[in-house]
């Protein structure tokens, strides 16, 4: 008997049409602030989340897109309050309806975004569009909530990057989830 990938598993699990929450972001790579925040949506929203990655359309992540899957998915297996981990087309447009679809094609119901307050503005933006006449996609509720404010927060993907180029892996491991710290070598050869 064939065990399903990780990818099948989540799509075969996923057509319930169970409500989630989303957390996008480009994640390079992701870190305990990004965990944190995720665990926030879940919380306020009271539901699982769904990582949605963004690849970067400039040469701003020096991380490979395999490395940064992997990575996703190790994040996802080891915390309960995710749902799946989904690395967004590259080339689609990172519009949030458009994303929203994306998810409900997985089979999901999305209800709502997590974010910080660099995106809250502009994800309300989208949201309202959401619900007007011109958008093809359709909810029956979805809102935002901001869920990190990055002033409290030590963490950063430069921070992170930082320790990696200085190889100090103590202060990478200090601010990264415990899925990524076995990375570690992986994410330096790539910096």
């Amino acid at each position: 008997m064939r065990i399903p990938s990780f990818n099948e598993f989540l799509i075969l699990e996923s057509t319930s049409g169970e409500r989630v929450a989303l957390f996008i972001g480009r994640y390079m790579p992701l870190h305990s602030g990004h965990l944190n925040a995720m665990k926030k949506t879940a919380d306020h929203f009271k539901c699982k989340v769904i990582i949605l990655q963004i690849l970067s359309k400039s040469d701003k992540s020096p991380f490979s897109e395999s490395t940064i899957k992997n990575i996703g998915k190790a994040v996802a297996l080891e915390n309960s309050f995710i749902e799946a981990y989904f690395l967004y087309p590259p080339g689609e447009k990172t519009f949030l309806p458009l994303m929203v679809k994306y998810v409900q094609d997985k089979g999901y119901n999305p209800i709502g975004i997590g974010c910080g307050a660099d995106r809250e503005k502009d994800y309300k933006r989208q949201v309202e569009y959401l619900f007007s006449e011109k958008s093809d996609v359709k909810v029956s509720e979805f809102s935002v909530a901001m869920v990190d404010d990055r002033a409290d927060n030590e963490y950063s993907g430069t921070a992170v990057r930082e320790a990696i180029k200085k190889d100090d892996q103590e202060t990478f491991e200090k601010m990264t989830p415990k899925a990524v710290h076995k990375f570690y070598k992986e994410l330096k050869k790539q910096l």
